[in-house]
């Protein structure tokens, strides 16, 4: 099985500060009405306990991401809360990208999209590659989607 690099863990710990800042903001009035903290420390407080929760969430989520290329299928295992194992039959890939947004350049890492044939959750992401190994994987997709297509996708 094979993880995401852990530069991955900056992404997503920069793409939960927002929602942490925006929800500490929120929570800000409620706590300072019931509560005797005063706006700036209401403010303070909520995003300690929204950040850490963030940051816990997203050191699990690194945890739980496992992918490996198996002799027919791709398998997936990711989620914290609802833990989610897929497997994509190699004969159902209709295409594969490999794409590089900017937080992803930052970082030096790329993900590798698979679309599959099929209406629901017909893409699959992995996450936090380094751009050779992401390459490499769109190759080896490729090629056994190729091979495949000969064969029945049930």
């Amino acid at each position: 099985m094979r993880k995401p690099e852990k530069k991955v863990l900056g992404i997503w710990l920069l793409q939960a500060i927002i929602p942490t800042l925006v929800l500490s903001a929120l929570a800000t009035w409620p706590l300072q009405q019931y509560t005797s903290l005063t706006g700036f420390a209401a403010f303070v407080s909520s995003l300690l306990v929204l950040g850490t929760f963030s940051v816990t969430y997203t050191f699990y989520r690194y945890r739980a991401w496992n992918f490996e290329l198996k002799e027919d299928h791709l398998y997936l295992e990711h989620g914290v809360f609802r833990k989610v194992y897929s497997m994509v039959p190699y004969v159902r890939i209709q295409h594969v990208d490999t794409q590089r947004n900017v937080l992803d350049r930052l970082f030096s890492l790329s993900r590798v999209v698979v679309y599959t044939a099929g209406s629901r959750g017909a893409d699959v992401t992995l996450p936090g590659l380094v751009p050779e190994d992401a390459d490499s994987i769109q190759r080896k997709l490729r090629d056994v989607a190729i091979e495949s297509e000969d064969r029945d996708a049930v």
